[in-house]
């Protein structure tokens, strides 16, 4: 039987699930990239998120149970380690080579566990420089009825951004790249008082903003309120094709005053907030979207149409399963449609 290609997705880092919903000796489903993971994390803390399809003949590895170091099939027990790997069968002592699952490395950060998709992570897992100087609030999850993609293509779109957030970019916004990898812009726009969170900068004098935006392995948007100590990281997840969802932390300086330490907790908890009903207008503009480019806008939408570009070119992974073997498989970039050749525009 030959293999069958699933779905493929940018080799990158994507949020799986918050620290705080794994604990040690636990195994979680999780929906991403069109497939079924199982989550888990050993005793000795080491996490792993695998295939939930088991390779022998497909049993569900969410519903099996953590041995020490071990996922443990509920079917037939056979044992795997968090790269994926077979390490124990019970019927017998010889291990087939092809016992294995699809694996992700795991990392820990801002208080989500993310995944890199791919055999070996290319980059390092983005964040805020001075890391160990920051507080990170637990992250919140927002739901798309949309492509991860749009999600993505979203935060670079201009028009977007004074329609549904009433927000004005004066000038141009500057475009900027330090690596294949990476994409960034950097803009100030006029903020209406529309929102409660917008009300708010205007009470505190802020009727503009100076944003800067750098965006990672097409799915970790990084964020700064520059002149303000506010930054503010959302990492894509494409639950399906056509779903995803939204990691959204806000982090902020701790201080050097311990006795300051809850007021910033307090702060980073309301900022979040902020951030989420900020997010939740694109929600509710992103659904059911029948993602196509066809009439662009080459000014107006310049910036949207050379971040597409950029995803575009990013080196792809996909998973494929077949009746003897599992694996994750690298791709190059995929080719534009006729809706997507954007260098006519």
């Amino acid at each position: 039987m030959e293999s069958e290609q699933k779905h493929a997705f940018p080799r990158s880092w994507y949020p799986l699930c918050r620290t705080q919903d794994l604990k040690r000796g636990q195994i979680i489903a999780r929906h991403a990239f069109g497939c079924k993971l199982a989550i888990f994390r050993t005793q000795q803390n080491k996490i792993g998120a695998i295939d939930a399809r088991c390779c022998h003949i497909g049993a569900d590895l969410s519903r099996g149970f953590i041995d020490d170091e071990f996922l443990v099939c509920p079917l037939h027990n056979w044992a795997y380690d968090v790269t994926g790997q077979c390490q124990r069968i019970p019927c017998q002592q010889e291990i087939p080579a092809k016992a294995r699952q699809i694996s992700l490395t795991c990392k820990e950060h801002y208080g989500i566990i993310y995944g890199f998709l791919g055999d070996k992570p290319d980059f390092p897992l983005p964040y805020f420089p001075d890391t160990q100087k920051h507080l990170a609030s637990s992250a919140r999850i927002l739901e798309f009825d949309s492509p991860y993609e749009m999600a993505g293509a979203n935060s670079f779109d201009e028009q977007h951004l004074a329609a549904v957030h009433r927000r004005t970019v004066i000038g141009k916004q500057s475009i900027t790249s330090v690596s294949p990898k990476h994409f960034a812009i950097e803009y100030q726009a006029y903020v209406t008082p529309h929102t409660l969170y917008d009300k708010f900068l205007h009470l505190i004098g802020k009727s503009k903003v100076h944003m800067s935006l750098d965006c990672w392995g097409g799915n970790l948007l990084l964020f700064k309120h520059i002149g303000t100590p506010n930054k503010m990281m959302i990492s894509l997840l494409p639950v399906s094709a056509t779903t995803s969802q939204a990691f959204i932390t806000t982090v902020l300086p701790k201080g050097d005053k311990i006795l300051y330490l809850p007021f910033k907790w307090l702060a980073t908890r309301l900022m979040n907030l902020f951030t989420m009903l900020f997010v939740k207008q694109d929600v509710k503009a992103l659904q059911d979207i029948d993602f196509a480019f066809t009439t662009m806008l080459p000014e107006a939408d310049n910036t949207m149409i050379k971040w597409y570009q950029y995803w575009k070119r990013l080196p792809r992974n996909t998973f494929v399963y077949s009746n003897s073997s599992s694996e994750v498989t690298s791709m190059p970039a995929s080719k534009p449609s006729r809706h997507e050749k954007l260098s006519q525009v």
